[in-house]
C-alpha cells in the first residue's frame, strides 16, 4: 500500500503484544513483506486480513468476537451497507429513502461541520480515523490531502473496513483504498508516540467502557499541537436519561435478536460535562461544536415531553480536544 500523502515517514507501527517497532506499515503492508513476517522483539507471527494488519489484541479476541457477531447481527437487521460501489463514495450522503437516512443526516451535517470548523483551517497532515466502520471518514479526509489510517474491530465486507475497496482508485493497487487500513482496538493502538496530527473518533467514542483510559490512550499518539474529535457520540444533560436509553436499547436487543450487545462494556453514551472534567485530569481543552440539524431536532426535546418518553432525546454534535500549553502525558 503507497503513501496517500506520497512523502516517508509514514505511519510508524508496533506489535500488537510486546510493542517493538515493526517500522512503516506501508512498508510491512506490501504482499511480499507480510509473508511470513514476525516481531523481531518477541518473534509472534503477523496476522494479515484481506491486506491489513490485524492487531487486535489476542487477550480480548473473546470479547471481540462475541461483539463482532451481535453487532453484525444487529447492522444487518438495520440494513446496513450496499452492494453498490457508489452509494460507499457518496458517504455520509444517501439517498432519502435509504433505511437509515435519517442517521445518515445527522453524519453529513457533522462532516460539514468538521470540514468547514477544523479540516480546512488546519495544515494536512496524519490523521487517525477510530471506529472508521467502511472508511467513508477516511476517504473524505484522504481527498482532502489528509495521510489517513482507518482503524476498526470489523472487516466486514459490507459493514467494516472489508468495504473500504469501494473507494479503490485508478492510482492505487486493485482493492486498496487511499488510505491505510487497520483491524485494532482503540485502547491498545499498534503505533508509536507523537505521530497523529489529527484524531477522530468516527460515532465511536462511547463505545469505550473506560473514557479516561481511552483519552490517554489517544493522547500518546497525538502530536503536541494535534486534535481530538469525538464525533457524534450521544450524550444527555443527565445521566438518569443515558442510563435509561441504554436499558430500553439492551431489552430490545434481547427481545428481538437473544442478547443484550453489552460484550465490551462499552459505556454508550456522555453525560454534559463530563469530557471537561475528564479533560481537566489530562490536560486536554474542550471545545464543543454544535451543527445545525434542522427544525425537527430542536423540536425533539418538546416531543420527548409531549411523548411523557421518561427521558431526554439524545444530543450529537463535535468536541474538540487540544493540549493544554506544556501539558504532555
Amino acid at each position: 500500500m503507497t503513501s496517500p500523502s506520497g512523502s516517508p515517514p509514514g505511519w510508524r507501527i508496533t506489535c500488537p503484544s510486546c510493542r517493538s517497532e515493526l517500522g512503516d506499515y506501508a512498508d510491512l503492508s506490501r504482499a511480499d513483506v507480510a509473508r511470513g513476517r514476525s516481531c523481531p522483539g518477541c518473534g509472534q507471527q503477523l496476522e494479515w486480513r484481506a491486506g491489513m494488519l490485524d492487531a487486535r489484541p489476542k487477550r480480548l479476541r473473546v470479547e471481540i468476537d462475541s461483539f463482532l457477531e451481535e453487532y453484525g447481527a444487529v447492522r444487518r437487521a438495520e440494513g446496513r451497507g450496499s452492494d453498490d460501489p457508489g452509494w460507499y463514495r457518496a458517504l455520509p450522503f444517501v439517498p432519502r429513502d435509504d433505511p437509515l437516512a435519517w442517521q445518515w443526516d445527522i453524519r453529513a451535517k457533522s462532516w460539514r461541520c468538521l470540514e468547514e470548523r477544523l479540516v480546512r483551517r488546519r495544515p494536512v497532515g496524519r490523521g487517525l480515523d477510530l471506529g472508521a466502520g467502511v472508511g467513508w471518514l477516511s476517504a473524505r479526509l484522504s481527498a482532502a490531502g489528509w495521510d489517513m489510517l482507518a482503524i476498526d474491530l470489523s472487516e466486514d465486507s459490507k459493514d467494516g473496513l472489508g468495504a473500504a475497496r469501494h473507494y479503490a482508485e485508478s492510482t492505487t493497487p486493485p482493492d486498496r483504498p487511499p488510505f491505510h487500513c487497520m483491524l485494532a482496538h482503540f485502547d491498545h493502538l499498534p503505533l508509536t508516540d507523537s505521530q497523529a496530527d489529527l484524531i477522530v473518533f468516527n460515532a465511536s467514542f462511547h463505545y469505550s467502557p473506560d473514557y479516561p483510559a481511552t483519552l490517554r490512550e489517544a493522547l500518546r499518539v497525538l502530536a503536541p499541537d494535534g486534535r481530538i474529535v469525538a464525533l457524534d457520540s450521544p450524550s444527555y444533560r443527565r445521566a438518569d436519561s443515558g442510563e435509561l436509553m441504554v436499558r430500553a436499547r439492551r431489552a430490545d436487543f434481547q427481545n428481538r435478536f437473544g442478547f443484550r450487545s453489552d460484550a465490551l462494556g462499552s459505556r454508550e453514551f456522555l453525560v454534559e460535562g463530563e469530557l471537561e472534567v475528564i479533560g481537566r485530569e489530562l490536560g486536554l481543552h474542550w471545545r464543543r461544536i454544535r451543527p445545525r440539524y434542522g427544525m425537527k431536532w430542536r423540536l425533539r426535546p418538546l416531543r420527548y415531553r409531549l411523548a411523557r418518553a421518561g427521558r431526554e432525546p439524545a444530543r450529537f454534535g463535535l468536541w474538540v480536544g487540544r493540549r493544554e500549553p506544556g501539558r504532555m502525558l
